[in-house]
């Protein structure tokens, strides 16, 4: 079976139905390969400004007291949405602030791959993990795969169809090159999708140029262009092709002490109705 070109997943959990979902995807990938894959629990002891002392020290105990019994959940939860395939799994529950705690542990430990839910816009849950998974994908060095509300924990895990958005970018290139990987090792077909906006040069000319050879034979892969919106017409098209998965690149600039993504990529990971994998692209600071 051709492998992922992931080998180690990190899979944040908050023991709701979502993060469920998401480690089903995360299980999904790593069984694709030779792949570790670890899930974690990270929180942090924040109470509210008003408490008196005598509320703080009893809100502290009773934190303590939960989180002592969270490396317990956190079994339970992965045997339950995972069942025999739970075996194999790294646990983790670390106290931190979510998003620090994650990308500090996929920085010190090689993770590759990090996969968790987000509820989008207008949507909270345990963890507010819209805002966590943001976090995460502004600060992430590696891929994040997010997933959203739509399809039952227990659903099967499946990707027949990828949706790729590509323009003349690197982050794009980096992005089908993700994308036509996890189409051969699933099976799956790729759209490359070209979204033409105002200032755009017109469709990619060398487009298969950018696919390994021996990839092309093994892969089906289909080029739409539209004009407008890049956005909004990648959301549409993802709807409309009903894919299972979209692959989108994304640079990292970094603004002083600040990361700032594309207005594009946040828009997609919100609304997209499918499972979206970012391929993120750092680049040097900028100096202003």
């Amino acid at each position: 079976m051709p492998a992922t070109p992931f080998r180690s997943i990190l899979a944040p959990v908050d023991f709701s139905d979502l993060s469920a979902l998401a480690l089903r995807y995360a299980a999904a990938l790593a069984s694709r390969s030779a792949a570790r894959l670890a899930l974690m629990y990270a929180n942090v002891f924040s109470p509210p400004p008003y408490f008196t002392e005598n509320n703080l020290n009893e809100l502290e105990r009773q934190f303590r007291a939960s989180f002592a019994e969270a490396g317990k959940g956190l079994r339970r939860f992965a045997e339950t949405t995972l069942g025999d395939g739970a075996a194999g799994v790294e646990m983790h529950v670390s106290e931190g602030p979510p998003a620090h705690t994650i990308l500090r542990y996929a920085a010190e430990n090689g993770v590759d791959l990090i996969a968790m839910g987000t509820h989008g816009p207008g949507g909270v849950n345990r963890w507010m993990m819209g805002s966590v998974a943001e976090r995460v994908l502004r600060g992430s060095h590696v891929p994040v795969l997010t997933v959203r509300p739509g399809k039952p924990a227990a659903a099967p895990v499946e990707i027949r169809h990828i949706l790729c958005p590509v323009n003349e970018s690197a982050s794009a290139r980096k992005a089908l090159v993700t994308a036509m990987d996890l189409a051969f090792c699933f099976g799956a077909r790729v759209t490359a999708m070209h979204v033409q906006e105002e200032r755009a040069k017109g469709p990619i000319a060398d487009l298969c140029a950018w696919i390994a050879e021996n990839q092309r034979g093994n892969c089906e892969i289909r080029e739409i262009v539209r004009q407008g919106d890049a956005a909004t017409e990648i959301v549409s098209a993802a709807a409309e092709t009903d894919c299972d998965l979209a692959v989108i690149g994304a640079q990292h600039r970094a603004f002083f002490d600040s990361t700032v993504l594309g207005t594009t990529t946040v828009r997609v990971v919100r609304h997209a109705r499918c499972p979206v994998l970012t391929v993120v692209d750092r680049e040097i600071q900028i100096k202003s």
